[in-house]
């Protein structure tokens, strides 16, 4: 029997997502980033067994964030960043680091699902599509052996249909309008933690 935790997320679907925090006044609140972040990693759950070490890394540095940075609602990402970097460490920092380019990979491939939807391409390749999003994000910091993995995972993927049925998807305009919408959220502020790490030279060797 299903516990009810199980159960929950069982009945997770892309409405429950919760969007990225707008940038207000260059700050990003750090509870509004983690649960956006934790409800997408609860997406690619719903991808399948492939993604699972997808979701187990992202999941992973989100747990370096929480353990390492204490924070209240009105906490700034940003803000907790530069005074770990002040101090001399980094766990959590590149925590952030390797959580931003998973997060350029999905932000990558729902923009061409959102061309697929746009233009009603139901039968768009998704490894063609999640292939795309790796070369584009994370492949080049990814060893032979890695890129291996990833190319077995994007093969492996489930189709189009397939995502919005276990996204629960009952309506396919409305879909693409939330999806454009996340998308642009999760854009801008992705786009402000590139700016972070570029503006005060945190981790300059890994970029």
């Amino acid at each position: 029997m299903a516990s009810a935790s199980e159960e929950n997320q069982n009945r997770f679907s892309f409405e429950d997502v919760k969007s990225f925090p707008s940038v207000t006044n260059g700050k990003i609140n750090i509870i509004c980033f983690l649960e956006a972040t934790s409800d997408l990693i609860t997406l690619v759950g719903r991808l399948g067994k492939a993604f699972a070490p997808v979701k187990y890394d992202m999941q992973g540095n989100v747990d370096k964030i929480k353990m390492h940075y204490d924070y209240n609602e009105d906490s700034c990402l940003l803000e907790l960043m530069l005074d770990e970097h002040s101090k001399g460490e980094h766990t959590a920092v590149e925590g952030v680091l390797w959580l931003n380019r998973a997060l350029l990979f999905f932000e990558l491939a729902f923009r061409e699902i959102i061309l697929c939807l746009q233009s009603r391409n139901y039968d768009e390749n998704m490894k063609k599509i999640f292939t795309v999003a790796y070369e584009g994000s994370v492949k080049k910091y990814h060893n032979w052996f890695t890129q291996q993995l990833f190319a077995l995972i994007c093969k492996m993927s489930p189709t189009l249909p397939q995502i919005m049925k276990s996204f629960e998807i009952e309506n396919n305009d409305a879909f693409e309008t939330r999806l454009i919408s996340f998308n642009a959220t999760l854009n801008s502020v992705r786009s402000k933690i590139d700016d972070f790490f570029m503006e005060h030279n945190v981790l300059r060797d890994s970029m």
